[in-house]
């Protein structure tokens, strides 16, 4: 199988491995929908969609009702799950795009992360939810500000609030 985002590759476990653990390659083919989380703040949904964290659906709502049983709103819930500082991003959207040509995505378990400081709301680490909470993340090669690669190889569906 070809990958729209083949030339992204190489290279990409090294980037893949900062942010995963249990780290295996995913082939995503065309229709599959993702879940992206992004601040609507720093950028329109759109832009903030051309990045390499997704989610799957059942990921997705694995998230969104862990939320609705322990009254945490769906922002909170995808902190919680995914370890996303507030250095980061506000986390007030939630981005729906389908694939359109076949990507290589790695796909694997959040890993904890450390806060710069910058934002004072950030505890100085942060783990993502465990055991049984646990979701698995897309890093998808390719997927940054500046690339093209969402625009040619996904449609973006809808932005909702999270």
């Amino acid at each position: 199988m070809s990958f729209a985002n083949a030339d992204a590759i190489p290279g990409s476990l090294a980037r893949a491995l900062a942010g995963l653990s249990m780290t295996r390659p995913y082939p995503l083919p065309p229709g599959q929908v993702l879940y992206r989380f992004v601040d609507t703040r720093r950028q329109p949904p759109r832009d903030g969609a051309n990045g390499p964290w997704w989610f799957e659906y059942e990921a997705f709502q694995q998230i969104k009702h862990f939320g609705l049983r322990h009254g945490y709103s769906l922002s909170y819930s995808a902190r919680l799950h995914a370890a996303i500082l507030f250095e980061w991003s506000e986390v007030n959207g939630v981005v729906r795009a389908q694939v359109q040509q076949p990507l290589h995505a790695w796909k694997g378990r959040g890993r904890q992360v450390e806060s710069t400081g910058t934002d004072p709301r950030d505890l100085a680490r942060m783990t993502p939810m465990q055991s049984v909470n646990e979701v698995y993340q897309l890093f998808i090669p390719g997927m940054h500000a500046g690339s093209r690669l969402f625009q040619s190889a996904m449609t973006f569906l809808e932005c909702l609030p999270a």
